[in-house]
């Protein structure tokens, strides 16, 4: 459900539950029309999360004319703007990236959870992000799966010190049962 005003009870429920989840959020896409551009309404709800970082998702762009498009007005205090024409993925990639780069800032609240790691936790979240980014290159090289293997199997045992899951070779047997390569 979107965010709007409405006289059907159902819909007040979801729209209740996409108001406190955007309150709650880490981060925000703020989505509007590219045909229809930001209304009060759009404004009401991003006084409320503009404390947080916030994405505006400009979609539809493909039904929105040049001029439409030109002349859409939302807050100079949004910084990351992506347009999107997300029935034909158009955007989508640009969508991500904008994403991740939120994330890689290290600006988000985390859900305003208590959480402390310590030195050794630290360094083997950094292992998987480093091991998980040489799968994400492996894979877009199109190398043969033995080659990814080897980093995945990194990322998850350096997860699994933070856990506590002892990584055993039965669970990496089963994680790789669907794949017709060696160990």
């Amino acid at each position: 459900a979107g965010i709007r005003e409405t006289a059907d009870q159902v819909e007040k429920i979801g729209v209740e539950r996409s108001r406190s989840a955007a309150m709650a959020a880490d981060l925000v896409l703020l989505v509007i029309e590219a045909t229809t551009g930001w209304s009060a309404g759009d404004q009401e709800i991003y006084q409320q999360v503009q404390e947080r970082p916030v994405i505006l998702v400009i979609n539809k762009t493909d039904l929105a004319s040049d001029k439409s498009e030109s002349t859409l007005c939302y807050p100079n205090t949004i910084e990351q703007v992506v347009k999107t024409a997300a029935a034909y993925h158009q955007g989508i990639d640009a969508l991500e990236k904008a994403i991740l780069d939120a994330v890689n800032r290290g600006n988000l609240q985390a859900a305003d959870l208590d959480l402390a790691i310590n030195q050794r936790q630290a360094a083997a979240l950094t292992r998987a992000k480093i091991s998980l980014e040489q799968v994400q290159e492996t894979i877009a090289q199109e190398l043969p799966l033995d080659f990814w293997t080897i980093d995945l199997r990194g990322a998850i045992q350096a997860l699994g010190e933070i856990t506590g899951e002892e990584v055993t070779e039965s669970v990496l047997d089963r994680i790789f049962s669907r794949f017709c390569i060696g160990k």
